[in-house]
């Protein structure tokens, strides 16, 4: 495990010294050792460089057949990834839930006219 989340050379470090990416890579790894069958995650990538945050994704879409994993983030392509099933939140209500392409399909025009009335409304000043 120690090699998998790039911790081989802090074995010996006490936790307190890691850093605050390292931290987290620390606790995603200890709740996979111990075979917790539900995992709560809390923006578990976030603080993180794009190598481990990527090595952390290829690491819960491995594990994730064997459990349920909760997870909040801000990043809507780790959303996407890791997401069966993705619920959005605005201001401590739930907004929508549905799969991936549900969302997409559900947003995209919204968004994509959105888009367009900004940019159009900017060429009009």
């Amino acid at each position: 495990m120690l090699h998998i989340l790039n911790l081989e050379d802090k074995r010996n470090s006490r936790s307190k010294f890691l850093s605050g990416g390292m931290k987290c890579k620390l606790s995603i790894g200890i709740a996979l050792i111990v075979g917790s069958k539900v995992l709560m995650l809390d923006e578990p990538t976030s603080g993180m460089d794009a190598i481990s945050r990527r090595a952390i994704w290829d690491l819960l879409q491995q594990q994730k057949s064997d459990r349920t994993i909760l997870l909040t983030t801000h990043f809507m392509d780790e959303a996407d990834l890791l997401g069966d099933r993705i619920a959005i939140m605005a201001k401590g209500e739930l907004q929508c839930c549905g799969s991936s392409l549900f969302l997409k399909q559900k947003y995209e025009e919204k968004c994509v006219r959105k888009h367009y009335t900004r940019h159009d409304s900017k060429k009009c000043h």
